[in-house]
């Protein structure tokens, strides 16, 4: 069932190659995807599980493992994704192309020789719709850049790279705060003098760029995506001490963080 204007970020996307890339690696970076990765032949949908629950297990049946191959492979297994679909002669028409209704307006264009829907078709298409409309929505209220997405993941690389220094050095690392770039040097002792305050700034700025990337990573998990709307709380919180979580961030190598770091530098 072909589905006409199904890029569900044309309107805020540099290029779709973006934005499946992003996902991919906020998926990686999301507790919960992995909870569901680790364990999936013993996460089944329930009548009463919890909405967070299940999102995860439907997001996971969507996108599958992002940590058992890279991301070309990955994307190679999803060739798909944010594309629009192919299939019988039914489409949806937006109001625009079709001057007999009101603008705003939606409606099923069933060709005369083609045969009537099932109701497994009627559902996709519903469910295809339903999903444009909440990613459109979403980008419309939200505003979140692309540019500050690859930046959250420069960022939340690089302290995996180094969980053991301050917060305010891997800001300094990766010029979160572009003012300092040049200024605070992010190898200094913390004895010199004149840098506390951007040290101090630095640190409150590392701090709630990574709880934004948590609860992005968080979502990304319940299909949700680009979504920084949310609550911080410790089981989405990135545990940097956890060698559990750095080693599968890794698990393939520095591919990701590398590309991540020079599509920061580029922007």
């Amino acid at each position: 069932m072909a589905v006409r204007h199904t890029h569900l970020y044309d309107t805020a996307l540099l290029c779709v190659q973006d934005i499946k890339r992003l996902l991919f690696n906020f998926l990686r970076i999301s507790p919960s995807y992995w909870s569901v990765c680790s364990n999936p032949k013993k996460i089944r949908l329930r009548k009463h599980m919890p909405i967070e629950q299940r999102n995860a297990v439907l997001c996971h049946r969507r996108y599958g493992d992002v940590f058992a191959n890279s991301y070309q492979g990955w994307s190679d297994l999803n060739p798909k994704l944010f594309v629009s679909h192919v299939g019988p002669a039914v489409a949806l028409y937006s109001s625009s192309e079709v001057h007999q209704i009101n603008d705003g307006d939606m409606f099923a264009h069933l060709p005369h020789a083609s045969p009537l829907p099932t109701d497994a078709q009627w559902l996709d298409m519903l469910e295809q719709l339903r999903r444009q409309r909440k990613a459109n929505s979403l980008i419309e209220k939200l505003k979140v850049r692309i540019s500050s997405l690859w930046k959250i993941l420069n960022l939340v690389y690089t302290r995996a790279l180094h969980p053991d220094i301050e917060q305010w050095r891997v800001g300094a690392l990766v010029q979160l705060v572009k003012d300092f770039a040049g200024k605070l040097d992010p190898w200094a002792p913390r004895s010199k003098s004149g840098d506390e305050h951007m040290r101090r700034h630095m640190n409150i700025m590392v701090h709630r760029w990574l709880d934004r990337g948590a609860i992005i990573a968080e979502n990304a998990a319940h299909d949700l995506f680009p979504n920084d709307q949310g609550s911080i709380s410790k089981q989405i919180q990135f545990d940097f001490e956890d060698r559990d979580f750095v080693g599968r961030l890794f698990s393939l190598g520095n591919e990701e963080a590398v590309f991540v770091r020079d599509r920061v530098l580029v922007a």
